[in-house]
């Protein structure tokens, strides 16, 4: 490999610019208290990335630096806080690491040995709390909920900016006029002209705010091929190492995406560009003897389809030799090798090449991709002819802000499925469902696919009323879904749960709808997978009482629970949570510290009191480190706050506590 390849150089000054640009802002961020721990793993990419390439590119100085900051973030992703003055030598190296590319840089070097003296310091246990953000209306403890996803620092056109200012006050005198005809006396007016010009005022109003919602998410974006410009650079100077001609092409539309998807998918679009390159693309000689062109041809098209953009990965190459496929498979112990075989190629580590080279081989490319494209809701598809070549086709959002969802009910709760992932929705009557030894199957389009209950998926009492069916296309293949009743399609903004909740592994977020409401947004691979699994009966799970003032809280709280294998009931305050002890018996208790009337402290003194003796696991947002002592004095066994960087940790404790942690709770 030439590691002064001037191309080469140059997509690695480009992409150092943008990751030490993201690791400064992280830091100061992290220096400010102000830190998205959804950002964390993100940081720890990009250093490792930094270190990869840098050692690759002989730049030890670089690569030496970025392995600082890896680990570094690593213990920040941990729940460990670095001391300030550390912090501060994380933000001064990742600002000094691309003008370290000209010159040797002794601060450089001075820099790194303050990271290592800040990563052979001892560090304690107790996460330092970080900057306080504002309360949401889905309480302290959840905050990163109604919390936007943005962060740092994005470039905006001047004139694009007071645009929008301009149609804000817009909004606003459009508002008081709408005000203003509120107070007019309706005596002796006309009652059908009073409503038309109300309503004839509400629709301007709700024109210009989504008029404003628009272009408030278009200054986030970029143009997608702006951001991929280098990428015929890449392809070259593959091909030249890997002793092929091979040239790329980019076409399609200019679509506009948001800046943290064109980040999330780089990577991954340059590891499927190595396997077209490395597996997909013949040798000149091969390719004149098959009668193709000497020339081997890849095209990354980009399409925006309604709210989605459709990116194509296609090769004219050999193609997947579906039958190694199958080998490969049944030689690493699929028993049986599932009919359908492309799941197999994005499961991790899977790979059909005996050895690894430089540049592919790990089975980690269509792995990595399918990843990210899950992040952000999207899906994967992949067509190939053996002789023709590929295609791989990534199905996104354009904005990770607002997305499209399908609302369903089930019983009387109600979940999100990103829309980009459902195929098809029929009645259930007109559903072609057959009876299996497996359980339930659809036949769909000439496909048989496995059916599953939503409500078994998610862990809640099957409803008698289930009348709707879903096609959803997911990791593990098309999967059939059966639910009450098909609500709605909603654009909302979807949340991250923050750490505590994450790692139920059946929710990818939150929205908050109209009305303080709450919708679950689902993981449509979750579904797949228990879809195949086939899920057991809910039996014999542990009973969980959550008390909390928030009803959006409570529904957060009961749909990750469920879906972790506790059987939940919620409870609106102290008075609901002591009828319900009184009713029934539950095997641990979730309670907010912060309710009206008689907060979590006093409710949990009242039933140790009472001799109430099963665990209590006490949850907050906004207790001072006194009110926590109150709560370990009132008799609590385990306290989490929203400054807890573990993930999953709420269903871990609880599992400790209950002495079930390694049960198998499907």
């Amino acid at each position: 490999m030439d590691p002064h390849s001037p191309e080469l150089t140059e997509i690695f000054r480009q992409e150092l610019e943008e990751r030490s640009r993201r690791l400064v802002e992280g830091a100061r961020a992290l220096s400010e208290g102000a830190i998205d721990p959804a950002s964390v793993g993100d940081l720890v990419r990009d250093a490792h990335t930094i270190k990869g390439s840098a050692g690759m590119l002989e730049y030890p100085a670089i690569a030496a630096a970025a392995a600082r900051l890896e680990k570094l973030w690593r213990r920040v992703s941990e729940g460990e806080m670095p001391e300030p003055e550390v912090v501060v030598a994380m933000e001064a190296t990742a600002g000094r690491l691309l003008s370290s590319m000209e010159r040797e840089d002794p601060e450089l070097a001075d820099l790194v040995e303050r990271l290592d003296n800040g990563l052979a310091a001892e560090v304690g246990s107790e996460v330092v709390p970080l900057k306080e953000p504002e309360s949401g209306s889905l309480g302290g403890l959840l905050t990163s909920v109604s919390e936007t996803l943005l962060g740092g620092a994005t470039r905006v056109d001047t004139c694009d900016l007071y645009r929008l200012i301009n149609r804000i006050v817009e909004v606003a005198l459009d508002a008081e006029a709408l005000a203003d005809l509120s107070l007019v006396s309706v005596e002796g007016l006309d009652p059908e002209l009073f409503r038309r010009s109300w309503r004839a005022q509400l629709e301007r109003l709700s024109e210009s705010i989504n008029d404003i919602q628009a272009q408030a998410v278009s200054l986030a974006n970029v143009s997608f091929f702006d951001a991929m410009a280098t990428l015929p650079q890449f392809v070259r100077y593959l091909g030249r190492r890997l002793g092929k001609d091979v040239r790329l092409e980019l076409e399609g539309e200019d679509v506009q995406l948001d800046r943290q998807i064109i980040d999330l998918i780089r990577d991954p679009l340059r590891h499927l560009l190595v396997n077209a390159v490395d597996h997909g693309i013949e040798t000149s000689e091969e390719r004149v003897r098959a009668g193709k062109p000497g020339t081997g041809r890849i095209t990354v098209r980009a399409n925006q389809v309604a709210d989605r953009v459709e990116i194509g990965v296609v090769d004219d190459g050999r193609g997947i030799d579906w039958d190694q496929v199958a080998r490969v498979a049944g030689e690493r112990g699929f028993d049986p090798v599932p009919r359908d075989l492309v799941p197999l190629l994005l499961h991790p580590g899977f790979t059909t090449v005996d050895s690894a080279n430089d540049f592919s081989g790990s089975g980690e490319g269509l792995s990595m991709a399918a990843e990210a494209v899950n992040r952000v809701n999207g899906t994967v598809r992949i067509e190939s002819e053996p002789g023709s070549g590929t295609r791989i086709t990534l199905t996104l959002p354009l904005s990770m802000v607002l997305q499209n969802v399908v609302v369903v009910a089930v019983g009387d709760r109600f979940f999100g499925l990103p829309e980009a992932a459902v195929e098809a929705a029929m009645p259930l009557s007109k559903a072609e469902l057959a009876s299996t030894e497996q359980g339930s199957e659809l036949r769909f389009r000439s496909h048989a696919m496995p059916c599953v209950s939503l409500s078994l998926a998610v862990g809640v009492s099957p409803p008698p009323d289930e009348s709707e069916l879903l096609v959803v296309s997911t990791r593990s293949g098309m999967v059939a879904v059966t639910v009450s009743e098909l609500v709605d399609r909603r654009r909302v903004a979807v949340k991250n749960l923050g750490p505590i909740l994450e790692g139920s592994g059946h929710i990818t977020g939150a929205a908050l709808l109209g009305g303080s409401q709450v919708l679950v947004v689902l993981d449509p691979d979750f579904l797949g997978v228990v879809a195949h699994q086939r899920p057991r009966l809910l039996e014999d799970r542990p009973r969980v009482l959550v008390v909390d003032d928030s009803a959006g809280v409570r529904q957060l709280l009961s749909a990750t629970l469920n879906g972790a294998g506790f059987d939940v009931e919620v409870a609106s305050g102290a008075r609901d949570a002591i009828l319900a002890i009184a009713a029934d018996d539950f095997d641990v208790l979730v309670v907010d510290y912060s309710m009206p009337r008689s907060n979590g402290v006093e409710l949990v003194r009242a039933m140790r009191a009472a001799d109430v003796t099963v665990p209590i696991v006490m949850v907050s947002g906004v207790a001072t480190p006194e009110e926590k002592a109150a709560a370990w004095e009132a008799g609590v066994d385990a306290y989490l706050d929203k400054y807890d960087l573990r993930h999953g940790v709420l269903t871990k404790t609880l599992r400790q506590l209950m002495g079930t942690e390694n049960a198998d709770s499907a």
